[in-house]
């Protein structure tokens, strides 16, 4: 059946109001910002793969194997990284408790972190878009787009947080959004 993937809230959204398409935009404005920084970032870390010569296929085992490293021990210390889907989403758009998370194993990570506070949402937001580089670093299969969300559902978090008047689905899918349009360049289709 064709139903809605994500329920971020109870309380759906009002309606629109000019204020509230302007803060969506800033925020979309932001995440854009956001994408900028990672580009720099990604960057860095392909310089770094290419400095240590792992970009050649005849190595792909251990460019893999360094990117898997990185990424496993940040889902290890921080399990919202992980990502398996568009599921991922729902827990960290909602704050949901890492047991949430299906397909990560052990759901609370070694340290029991949980993403309850907008700091802990940023430190999943940062921690999140490093996973990303180093999956993209270590040449895995996958797309982007969908961890990108995540990362936008986090900053979406924090930011509520800070100015808890913004609905929570408008700042997590106007930064998603943002991230995504910034990384991809596809204004005009996002």
């Amino acid at each position: 059946p064709i139903a809605p993937i994500w329920t971020i809230e109870t309380i759906k959204m009002s309606g629109e109001t000019g204020t509230l398409v302007l803060v969506g935009a800033a925020i979309g404005l932001a995440g854009a910002g956001i994408s900028a920084i990672f580009a720099v970032f990604h960057g860095k870390v392909m310089g770094q793969f290419k400095a240590y010569d792992l970009l050649r296929d005849e190595v792909a085992p251990m460019r893999g194997l360094v990117g898997a490293v990185v990424v496993v021990i940040l889902g290890m210390l921080i399990p919202q990284t992980m990502f398996w889907g568009e599921y991922e989403f729902q827990t960290i758009a909602t704050m949901s408790p890492a047991s949430t998370l299906t397909h990560v194993w052990p759901t609370t990570g070694l340290f029991g972190f949980e993403m309850d506070t907008g700091f802990k949402a940023i430190i999943v937001a940062v921690c999140k878009l490093i996973a990303i580089s180093f999956t993209v670093a270590g040449g895995y299969r996958g797309g982007f787009i969908f961890p990108f969300f995540a990362t936008g559902a986090a900053l979406g978090r924090a930011l509520c947080s800070v100015f808890p008047w913004i609905p929570v689905p408008l700042a997590c899918l106007s930064f998603a959004a943002g991230i995504n349009v910034g990384i991809t360049r596809t204004f005009l289709a996002t």
